[in-house]
C-alpha cells in the first residue's frame, strides 16, 4: 500500500469517527489532508448520492487542487467550504490536516457569545483559545469567506462559525480529529455545569507548565486507539 493509500483509508476512517463518536449532527461534516503542497484530500460530495460520512471509504476520497478542482477520484466534486481548507494551507504552512464539524455543545455556547472556560482536562488543549468567527451565510461558500476565517483562526487550532459550526487545523489527522473530541467535550461539560454553578477555572500559567506536548501526543495515541476500536466494534468499518 502507497503512502497516499494509507493516509486515505486514515481519512475515511476520521470522518466515520465524526459520525460515531457524535461530533456532528445530520452526518454532516468532513476531515480532509493536505497531501502535498496545492493537493488536498478531502471525501467526494456524497450527500449527491444520499449518503454522508458516516459511510465514507477509500474509494470516496478525491484529491483537489487548490481552485477546488478534482484532479482524481471517483466524484465529480468534493464535499463542499474547501474554501477554508485552501486558505488555511496556504497560511500555515505546518498544517497538515483540518476538520469541519457541527458540534452540538460546541455551537450552543458560542451561540450565546460565551468563551471556553479552562475548567476541564480537555479544555486545557485550547489554552491559546478558540476563536469565534460571524459571518453570513452560514456556509463557507466563497474563497473571499474562506480567506477571512483562515486570518481570523489566526494561530489557533480551532474557530467556531457561530450558529454553524466548528473548523479545525492539527499536524495529523489524528490530531485534529482527537481535538474536535475535546472541544465538544469541554464545550458539553460546561453548558451543563453552567446549570448548576459557577465555574471554576483553572490557572492559565499552570496549566502551560503540566499539560506538555509529551502529554498531548499520549492522549492522541489513546483516544486515537479508542475510537477506532469503538468504530470497528459498533460503527462503519469501511
Amino acid at each position: 500500500m502507497s503512502h497516499e493509500d494509507e493516509i486515505k483509508e486514515k481519512l475515511a476512517i476520521a470522518n466515520r469517527i465524526l459520525v460515531n463518536e457524535n461530533l456532528t449532527e445530520l452526518g454532516r461534516g468532513h476531515v480532509a489532508y493536505k497531501i502535498d503542497e496545492g493537493k488536498i484530500l478531502i471525501p467526494g460530495h456524497l450527500h449527491d448520492y444520499n449518503r454522508s460520512i458516516a459511510d465514507c471509504n477509500v474509494s470516496d476520497i478525491v484529491k483537489i487542487d487548490y481552485n477546488g478542482k478534482v484532479l482524481e477520484g471517483n466524484y465529480p466534486e468534493s464535499m463542499h467550504e474547501f474554501f477554508f481548507y485552501i486558505e488555511v494551507f496556504k497560511i500555515r504552512k505546518e498544517v497538515k490536516a483540518a476538520l469541519h464539524m457541527h458540534a452540538f455543545y460546541t455551537n450552543i455556547l458560542f451561540m450565546t457569545g460565551q468563551k471556553l472556560a479552562l475548567a476541564s482536562r480537555d479544555s486545557f488543549l485550547f489554552v491559546d483559545g478558540v476563536k469565534s468567527f460571524d459571518g453570513l451565510p452560514l456556509f463557507v461558500n466563497t474563497r473571499e469567506m474562506g480567506k477571512n476565517m483562515a486570518e481570523a483562526l489566526g494561530g489557533s487550532t480551532a474557530i467556531v462559525h457561530r450558529g454553524h459550526g466548528t473548523f479545525m487545523v492539527g499536524q495529523s489527522i489524528e490530531e485534529v480529529v482527537i481535538s474536535a473530541a475535546s472541544l465538544e467535550r469541554a464545550c458539553k461539560k460546561q453548558v451543563l455545569a453552567s446549570s448548576i454553578g459557577e465555574l471554576l477555572e483553572y490557572d492559565e500559567k499552570e496549566i502551560r507548565k503540566t499539560n506538555t506536548n509529551e502529554i498531548r501526543q499520549e492522549v492522541t495515541d489513546i483516544d486515537w486507539g479508542y475510537f477506532t476500536t469503538r468504530l470497528s466494534k459498533f460503527g462503519m468499518t469501511g
